[in-house]
């Protein structure tokens, strides 16, 4: 939040309603994770809150409300933070539990796989092409990631250190370099039908099928700029209109999978965003036999702190 001041919101400050605290290890969707956290080590949100309100109480937003976003489920268990001179003022933001209700519009099925969630079913990842970390169901469509991912090895376009292994790739069959081990797990790889080679702009090849080599390349050639700069495709909005690097075929097109989910698409084979909380669903009492509230009765729960 400092740089964020220092660069632009002092300029505004009178127009400042609020500053959102969105937790790193608990939000779903995208999230505030920094190069300098580690996404397998959360840390508690307090002493997070209450460094953010010092920074902002010197900057003279000491009465500017701060908005708790990520993992709240319950009010009384932040009961903590409320009345609590070192938060300050302090409003809570629901994002997943209110896509449970009658008049959320996304698909049903959708709403019934959030009540079935299992604690650990949400992976905090970096497979979007933002960049950034985000927080989603690890379904079929994550693990591909995941394993895609997996299935990649460094190479250089000359014999280098141990890179000595003459490895062929593209139509071309042109040579690359791999080291020796490296070379063993590539032809694993071929044989068990993942026998296209696409190359990343860390100098990395990853191993797909034929069918999910064109399909990563038909969606990075149907970008349609939906973000200001895009790993996967290397669309950006800057003057040259691409972000100086090759496009990540490690990544995928965000604008489809979240259009195709939204309306009605496979939940399993599709980015399913949800927070870290979202398999309380399948735990409190008050969504027993599938029970979807409507939004009057979801707040009116809230309410009670329970």
């Amino acid at each position: 939040f400092r740089a964020l001041w220092k660069r632009a919101y002092h300029k505004f400050s009178e127009l400042l309603g609020g500053v959102v605290y969105e937790d790193p290890w608990l939000a779903g969707g995208h999230n505030g994770l920094s190069n300098s956290e580690d996404p397998l080590k959360p840390e508690d949100p307090y002493p997070r809150i209450v460094e953010l309100r010092k920074v902002m109480t010197e900057a003279g937003l000491k009465d500017t409300p701060i908005i708790m976003a990520g993992g709240v489920w319950w009010l009384s268990e932040w009961e903590h933070f409320l009345d609590n001179p070192e938060v300050g003022p302090i409003a809570f933001q629901f994002g997943t539990r209110p896509l449970v209700t009658k008049e959320s519009p996304i698909p049903d099925k959708w709403k019934q796989r959030l009540l079935t969630l299992k604690h650990g079913d949400v992976l905090l990842q970096r497979f979007s092409p933002t960049g950034f970390y985000s927080s989603a169901v690890r379904n079929s469509y994550i693990r591909e990631l995941e394993d895609r991912s997996e299935r990649q090895i460094p190479f250089t376009p000359e014999p280098v250190g141990a890179h000595t292994a003459a490895f062929n790739i593209g139509v071309r069959k042109k040579d690359v370099y791999v080291t020796g081990p490296d070379k063993l797990r590539a032809e694993a790889w071929l044989a068990q039908g993942f026998t296209e080679a696409m190359k990343t702009p860390d100098s990395t090849l990853i191993f797909v099928t034929p069918p999910k080599s064109e399909e990563i390349r038909k969606d990075q050639t149907d970008c349609m700029g939906c973000l200001s700069a895009c790993n996967f495709s290397n669309w950006s909005q800057n003057e040259e209109g691409n972000t100086g690097r090759k496009a990540d075929p490690r990544s995928f097109c965000i604008q489809k999978t979240l259009q195709n989910i939204a309306h009605d698409g496979d939940l399993d084979n599709e980015l399913m965003f949800a927070g870290h909380n979202a398999y309380r669903f399948g735990q409190d009492p008050w969504y027993k036999d599938g029970f979807i509230p409507t939004m009057k009765q979801l707040v009116e729960r809230i309410a009670t702190g329970w």
